[in-house]
């Protein structure tokens, strides 16, 4: 453990100074620099003490300390700062934004704050007189309680802004934006705020050059603005827990480059999948919780590089397509659960490669499961409330993979197979409501991480192993 301050005095022409990811602790000895990093360590005290000195300070980041008290007399006299990161500390009090009217040399700016910290930021009525102009390019006030409409001027008087980071404030509103085009931003996160209305319809030719765009936990509502597909090189569109609803068919056809997509939590009721859709380089795309329905189409074919796909909670039918076990090798998750699904579950899910997570629960299901399968690389399988029938397939027991089975309420009968692999990583295994019969077999004892088990409203009989007390 080191303590910050003895002997920093004597550096005499020390111009840059970083201590992060250290665990110094302490306060922090006046010392005139050009940069100053000291984030993710355990100072504490005010910061007023060292800086009012260092008015040729160009970088400053405290981020990720127990600093406390005020900010405003000392920030004002750093005129000099271009990288300003005071973020996830325990200051207080109330902190204008006009503070910094006469930093014009300012680029970076951070003061989000995950910590239950009192600072409070004021941007009201700093207007025409702080506007923080031409150079910004990096702005993060997440994490606060700031609230009004959406700070439009911000993009209005920094032309040259990459950055812009407002998550869990309290803005409200529509989110209006500038007229001309922004050719610089290609990072915006409003998430989590009290956003309303629908999108601008040009928001896909204001803000062009978007690389990624998080607008999930808000109340917008309505269609998304077709300009939207003018977003050639989108790459992370976020859009749950809103009010959305209609058709994104130029989303699926412009939007070449996304590799995040998430629809979830929404009203949007087209085609879960339409044959135009060309989406190369998806990798994540959620759809859960929306209305969508019809049968599932084979759109997602070009997307042969897709790892998790969430489908669940819609209104979707027809049968589970045998395509979609093949068309991408590197699929890892699949949801499917609560929807209106019938037949069996295809055999090349089970032996699918990658495949990790698999769950189908709550559809109409039903058949006899196949036997003729490997489980090379499921780990959890979720079949529950169907009205599958037969018995269960040896196989689910001799997997070495399988950690979680869950087969509850289904028309499962017979014998609980006794083809138990010794070298089984079973830890779930939910049996209950089907008509499962005979004695619990001691080749259950072979379950020795087995930590939850559920048999309960079967037929079963005999006596219970004497294992399972251990």
């Amino acid at each position: 453990m080191l303590f910050l301050g003895a002997g920093l005095h004597k550096l005499k022409n020390l111009e840059a100074l970083d201590l992060s990811f250290n665990n110094i602790n302490g306060t922090v000895e006046s010392q005139e620099s050009f940069e100053l990093n000291l984030a993710k360590n355990n100072i504490g005290g005010h910061l007023l003490d060292c800086l009012n000195n260092m008015t040729r300070l160009k970088v400053l980041d405290t981020s990720f300390n127990q600093l406390s008290g005020s900010l405003p007399s000392v920030i004002v006299n750093l005129a000099s700062v271009e990288y300003l990161d005071l973020s996830n500390s325990y200051f207080e009090g109330t902190f204008p934004i006009s503070s910094l009217a006469n930093h014009s040399k300012l680029k970076v700016l951070r003061l989000s704050s995950r910590n239950n910290n009192m600072l409070q930021l004021k941007t009201e009525n700093f207007l025409p007189t702080f506007q923080l102009k031409h150079d910004l390019k990096y702005l993060d006030l997440s994490h606060n309680n700031l609230a009004g409409d959406f700070p439009a001027w911000i993009l209005q008087n920094n032309t040259k802004l990459e950055v812009l980071c407002l998550t869990n404030n309290s803005f409200t509103g529509n989110l209006q934006l500038p007229h001309s085009k922004h050719d610089f931003l290609h990072h915006l996160d409003v998430s989590s705020n009290n956003f309303t209305g629908k999108l601008p319809q040009d928001k896909g030719i204001i803000l062009q050059k978007l690389l990624y765009i998080d607008m999930a936990n808000n109340r917008f509502e309505g269609n998304l603005p077709s300009s939207i597909g003018d977003m050639k090189t989108l790459t992370f569109l976020h859009l749950s827990k809103n009010n959305f609803s209609g058709e994104l068919s130029t989303l699926f056809t412009g939007c070449v480059s996304l590799w995040f997509l998430d629809r979830s939590h929404n009203n949007f009721h087209d085609q879960i999948f339409p044959k135009y859709m060309n989406l190369t380089r998806l990798w994540f795309l959620y759809l859960d919780n929306n209305k969508f329905s019809g049968k599932i189409e084979d759109g997602l074919l070009k997307s042969n590089q897709l790892k998790e796909l969430d489908m669940s909670n819609n209104m979707l039918s027809g049968h589970i397509p045998h395509w979609i076990a093949n068309f991408s090798s590197y699929l890892e998750v699949l949801l499917m659960s609560k929807n209106f699904l019938k037949g069996n579950i295809p055999m090349q899910l089970l032996n699918h490669g990658s495949l990790q997570l698999l769950s189908v629960s709550e559809n109409c299901l039903s058949g006899f499961m196949t036997s003729s399968f490997s489980l090379s690389s499921l780990v959890h399988l979720y079949v529950q409330r169907n009205d599958l029938s037969g018995t269960i397939p040896n196989a689910l027991f001799r997997s070495s993979k399988l950690m979680t089975l869950d087969l509850r309420d289904n028309g499962f009968s017979g014998i609980i197979s006794d083809q138990i692999n010794e070298s089984s990583n079973l830890r779930v295994l939910l049996l209950r409501g089907n008509y499962l019969e005979g004695p619990i077999s001691n080749q259950f004892c072979q379950l020795r991480r087995l930590g939850v088990m559920d048999l309960s409203h079967n037929r079963i009989n005999g006596s219970i192993p004497s294992c399972f007390t251990n």
